[in-house]
């Protein structure tokens, strides 16, 4: 479905380097800030992690399994908006419809 003029949304996407691997927009209120988060770390994992990869990411610091593979990052710049992962990445920004 397409956003209303005059709304915000979400515009997610997946990254393998540079080739866009998927897209979708959301409206800005059917998915809170914390849950894009979550989503985010799941584009990650079904595109780029295998199973040990996963369980380190969400294991305790300082562990030996621990990585930071899923760390969602707010974007700098003009932007709101989040990204995880190095490559393939996953990035979820706020725009507008005029």
């Amino acid at each position: 479905m397409a956003p209303s003029k005059g709304k915000r949304f979400w515009k997610i996407q997946v990254y393998d380097g540079m080739n866009l691997q998927y897209e979708r927009k959301v409206i800005y209120g059917q998915i809170t800030e914390s849950s894009m988060h979550d989503l985010l770390r799941v584009l990650v994992a079904k595109h780029a992690l295998n199973e040990d990869e996963i369980i380190g990411s969400y294991a305790k610091k300082r562990t030996k399994i621990h990585n930071e593979l899923l760390i969602v990052n707010r974007l700098n710049g003009d932007l709101y908006g989040f990204t995880c992962g190095d490559n393939p990445y996953s990035i979820a920004v706020v725009e507008h419809v005029l």
